[in-house]
């Protein structure tokens, strides 16, 4: 990916679907209305540290970017804590109507 640039990202998929897995949009950009499926990691929450951002952002649930290829990936940044993954389990049933 010459002269991309790295984006974060929340992996979703439980596993590899081939060399593909399923990734939430991380956006740092919180301003104007947020969409009912977006989520904001503010830098005061308690797992906020966890989870390897700079700065408050915003987890765009309706943004998954399916059949990412592996190969994109190039390191681990943090993870969710269970307060944030209990959040983004129940935001993203609502996404995909389960």
């Amino acid at each position: 990916m010459t002269g991309a640039s790295l984006r974060p990202a929340v992996v979703v998929s439980q596993g590899h679907i081939g060399q593909d897995i399923v990734l939430i949009a991380i956006s740092s950009v919180v301003r104007g209305a947020l969409a009912p499926t977006d989520y904001t990691v503010e830098s005061t929450h308690p797992e906020f540290a966890l989870t390897g951002l700079r700065v408050t952002s915003v987890l765009r649930m309706h943004k998954l970017l399916a059949a990412v290829e592996r190969s994109v990936i190039s390191r681990r940044l943090g993870r969710l804590g269970p307060q944030l993954q209990a959040e983004v389990d129940r935001i993203l049933r609502v996404v995909l109507g389960l």
